[in-house]
């Protein structure tokens, strides 16, 4: 395209600390994704059991470590482990990627990280901080006895183990609580939850067979009990029975540049609360789609990667696809947490066929057990929606009492989260829940402190407004432009 340029000079551009670590640390880790590719990490070393502590004080968390048996690493391989995309050469059946795991997950969610291992009795540490590698990337390297101590202080002291590796997260930037308006045990019990839903459905495989533990566990500094959390293997597959006859069946697709890939088409059966089928969710409906594995870990859990348009479609909530990747893999994305697929990609898993059906007929036969499930339940009456998590309690009882009579009912949750600039609210049909936008919350506080169960008469308003909206599971592109005006409204109440 440019012809005629020649270089007259050349000039190593070496890259600023202090920028690159700011953008490495906003790569889009969440806790549970960036503890899931420093386990990576334990799993390639040949790692049985893998701790996460989470460290507190009464108002804050203070540090967190994860360690493993596994077999250490020496300390050359440290240094080359310490090395931001150093030249690790990682092998196909490995889980390792980019040789960024475990610096960008880490900053991530610290400040400081620290790295103790022993391997063949001998000690090796080194440590990171952000000051460190703005000041022209000086890595720390510690001291033996210290560092041995340390290692049998935090790396799994009930079991002693001879070799292992021991990660250190120091000036956590990520599980702060706003400076005790949070309630402290609330969001622990919140982030224990995430972290045991996400990592027991990524490493299902291993957990099963039982090849890997994983524990999690919360200490407080003044107290000496504290009881470890096993994660239980939570597997998108594991249903009683099929959701449609002849289901599931053996289809594949070959992807240009990579081969052909097996992939197994299941159909859940309907109405199901299995943990495997929701997964953490109230429906289940945003866990449709494809399951890539590479190397028996979960690499994307659901969505469609632009072969059907929505990702969260009613019509497709018992649809999930299991993909065999190879060693290699496709293109994924740092966090490990889903696949890029290219449009050539996209339209070879449309195309993807098996002996006696194709990836169409698939879809199908998920259409028609849905539509088949709705048949049957349009009868039966709904029970009555209630105000949930995120109103006080003593509202949320007189608010079942009015609405239930006392009875059965489902409830309406609300939570603060991430939205669009746009977006004051958001309805979450799929996790019978309504998201209020955090970047106006202290708007909408005004001087009142933020607690789990904040601004409740704004929370009630949206609840007696929208309520309705949570039998539909879908908006018509009326209601859609009714919700954008609503919205627009309260944004401009807001600037007011």
């Amino acid at each position: 395209m440019l012809e005629g340029l020649e270089a007259v000079d050349s000039a190593r551009l070496a890259p600023e600390g202090s920028g690159t670590i700011r953008a490495i640390s906003r790569i889009g880790y969440e806790l549970p994704d960036a503890l899931a590719d420093l386990i990576d990490n334990s799993i390639d070393a040949g790692a049985g059991r893998v701790e996460i502590t989470i460290y507190r004080n009464d108002e804050q968390v203070t540090a967190l470590t994860i360690a493993d048996d596994g077999r250490g690493m020496s300390s050359s391989e440290l240094r080359v482990g310490m090395q931001f995309a150093g030249r690790t050469e990682h092998e196909p059946e490995k889980l390792g990627a980019f040789g960024m795991g475990l610096k960008s997950a880490s900053f991530s969610q610290c400040e400081t990280l620290t790295v103790i291992s022993r391997q063949a009795g001998s000690i090796s540490s080194a440590r990171w901080s952000v000051e460190q590698i703005g000041a022209d990337w000086r890595c720390e390297f510690l001291e033996d006895a210290a560092a041995e101590k340390e290692f049998r202080r935090l790396c799994l002291p009930a079991k002693r183990p001879t070799t292992g590796t021991l990660v250190v997260w120091d000036r956590l930037t990520r599980l702060g609580v706003g400076g005790g308006d949070e309630d402290l045990d609330t969001f622990l019990a919140t982030a224990v939850a995430r972290i045991e839903s996400h990592l027991g459905l990524i490493f299902h495989r291993f957990l099963s067979t039982g090849t890997l533990t994983i524990a999690v566990t919360v200490k407080h500094q003044r107290r000496n009990l504290a009881l470890p959390r096993y994660i239980k293997p939570r597997d998108p597959f594991d249903y009683p029975r099929s959701g449609a006859r002849g289901w599931p069946r053996d289809l594949s697709a070959d992807l240009p540049g990579v081969g052909t890939l097996p992939m197994e088409a299941h159909i859940w059966p309907a109405g199901s609360l299995a943990d495997g089928y929701l997964l953490g969710s109230k429906s289940g409906i945003s866990s449709q789609g494809f399951y890539f594995y590479r190397n028996n870990r979960i690499i994307q859990a659901g969505g469609w990667n632009g072969v059907v348009r929505n990702n969260q479609d009613p019509d497709l909530a018992l649809a999930r696809v299991a993909v065999e990747l190879p060693p290699g893999g496709l293109q994924m994305n740092v966090q490990k947490s889903g696949l890029q697929v290219t449009a050539a990609q996209a339209q070879a898993f449309s195309s993807a066929r098996g002996a006696d059906a194709t990836f169409e007929d698939f879809l199908d036969a998920a259409r028609e057990a849905c539509s088949a499930a709705r048949r049957v339940s349009k009868s039966q009456k709904r029970v009555p929606l209630v105000p949930g998590q995120g109103i006080p309690k003593p509202v949320r009882r007189s608010a079942a009492k009015l609405l239930a009579g006392g009875g059965g009912h489902e409830e309406l949750d609300f939570a603060w989260e991430s939205l669009e600039e746009d977006e004051v609210f958001r309805l979450d049909l799929s996790e019978t829940r309504v998201l209020l936008n955090r970047d106006y919350r202290r708007d909408i506080l005004g001087n009142a402190p933020a607690t789990a169960a904040d601004a409740p008469l704004v929370k009630m308003l949206l609840f007696l407004l929208f309520k309705d909206d949570f039998e539909r599971l879908r908006f018509s592109g009326k209601r859609t432009a009714y919700l954008r005006t609503c919205n627009a409204l309260m944004l401009e109440a807001l600037g007011s």
